[in-house]
């Protein structure tokens, strides 16, 4: 349990950084990548990693590691596009461009990137947590990873009931509750812009399409 934690942990800081990293390079701009309200962290990232850790085993030939994670990896990325379609009616990615594009969820070049990452996290990343926690004593390793689990629970239905409300918000729904009301007041659409920069409404974004079509090059 201790292990997984730690794994997500490094996963979402890790999956932040490189998004941060990414965004630098290819947009030449500074802006969040972070998945969840409070923190740097991206927790598709995290999640993935707790899924690659459990399903290969770390003596795997790196081969098999890059195939696994590439197949596994862009799998899981079209249904997170998907699932945040369909709950909250936006997406945060999309790869329409790119070469071999899986209805804009996902694509060839990121599934060589979840292949890549794959091989550094089974081959790097875990041998070296499993080091370090090996030195922690096991009963401050386990508060100490109850805490964060419980921290990161939080922090991800926090997010999940802020989204969610935003989506309230765009169809004209009031806030009733008094938890939606603060939501309303905490995490207006201002505030989760900063955060979620890049997260797109599906229909505006279909509509943008729709228009560039009829005006043609």
């Amino acid at each position: 349990m201790a292990f997984l934690v730690a794994v997500f942990t490094v996963g979402s800081v890790a999956g932040y950084a490189v998004e941060m990293l990414w965004c630098m390079i290819t947009n030449q701009v500074i802006e969040s990548r972070q998945g969840m309200v409070f923190g740097p962290f991206s927790q598709v990232y995290g999640i993935a990693a707790v899924i690659l850790t459990l399903i290969i085993r770390k003596d795997s030939p790196g081969a098999r590691i890059f195939l696994i994670s590439a197949a596994v990896g862009g799998a899981y990325e079209y249904l997170c596009s998907y699932i945040q379609e369909r709950l909250f009616g936006t997406v945060s990615w999309d790869y329409g461009d790119s070469f071999l594009s899986v209805n804009g969820r996902t694509s060839l070049v990121f599934c060589l990137f979840w292949g890549t990452m794959g091989v550094f996290l089974i081959k790097v990343i875990n041998p070296a947590l499993s080091s370090v926690l090996s030195r922690v004593r096991a009963e401050r390793l386990a508060v100490a990873s109850a805490l964060v689990a419980v921290f990161f629970i939080f922090n991800l239905q926090l997010s999940f009931m802020a989204v969610k409300r935003q989506s309230g918000r765009r169809m004209n729904i009031p806030a009733v509750t008094r938890v939606e009301k603060w939501l309303d007041l905490r995490f207006n659409d201002d505030v989760l812009k900063k955060i979620y920069p890049n997260m797109i409404v599906v229909e505006a974004k279909n509509n943008e399409k729709t228009k560039q079509g009829q005006e043609g090059p």
